[in-house]
Parts: C-alpha cells; sequence; structure tokens
C-alpha cells in the first residue's frame, strides 16, 4: 500500500483546527465545501492508486508505473467528458450527507449552543476521527 505524507486521519484533524480558527470569516463555508471536496477527490485518487497496487506495500518500480498510467488514463476520460458534455460525476451520497450535519453544528457554535468542546467533539465523531 502507497503511503502518503498525511493521512486521512491527520488530514482530517488540520481541517477541523483550520474550521475552529477561521469559523468567523464571512461566507467561509464556501471554502469549507471547497476544500472539503479536494480533500475527497485525493482519498478517492489514494484508494484507487492502492487498488490498482492490489495494496502492496513496496511494489516493483514499473507496476507503479503502469498504476499511475491508469490513473492519468482515468482522470483523462474524466476531464474529457466533462468538457465535451459539461457531466461531472456525481459525489457519493455519504459525503452529501455529511455537509448539512457540519453546517448545523457550524451554525449552533455561532449561536453559543455548542461549546467549543461539544462542537469539536461532534465534528469530529461526525467525520470519523476517534483519537485527537
Amino acid at each position: 500500500m502507497c503511503s502518503s505524507i498525511y493521512t486521512t486521519a491527520r488530514s482530517w484533524k488540520l481541517w477541523t483546527l483550520i474550521m475552529e480558527q477561521f469559523q468567523d470569516i464571512e461566507h467561509i463555508e464556501v471554502f469549507y465545501d471547497y476544500v472539503t471536496k479536494q480533500i475527497n477527490s485525493l482519498e478517492g485518487w489514494h484508494h484507487r492508486l492502492n487498488t490498482d497496487l492490489n495494496h502492496i506495500i513496496h511494489p516493483h518500480f514499473y507496476m507503479f508505473i503502469r498504476a499511475i498510467q491508469s490513473a492519468y488514463a482515468y482522470n483523462s476520460a474524466i476531464s474529457s467528458r466533462h468538457t465535451t458534455t459539461g457531466a461531472i460525476p456525481p459525489r457519493k451520497k455519504l459525503f452529501v450527507n455529511r455537509n448539512a450535519p457540519l453546517h448545523d453544528l457550524e451554525n449552533r457554535y455561532k449561536q453559543q449552543a455548542l461549546t467549543l468542546e461539544e462542537y469539536l467533539e461532534k465534528v469530529m465523531r461526525l467525520i470519523g476521527i476517534t483519537k485527537f
């Protein structure tokens, strides 16, 4: 399996800290949504790469090159389809369903219905972080 500099748990921990630090900026939720999509895209790419490599920890160099070429072909096909038809692959329902509860928690925290600790605990539980 390929290792990455930032694991999923580390990226979500960083993301939670960013959300906490910059929550008072007007229209920040647009940025939050953008970053969430980027993280999800990166996780999707990483999962496809690991799958192409059959979850081998230290793949042979040429096997790695073939997996990168496969990923490039996949991304090129998606990009080409978007260019010709304007269609973007739909987001997975899991990630679409996560955004509404995150916005709800953020609003409750802004209205001071939740303490910072409660807010962070609920956000971490929602996104699947068990250790902080």
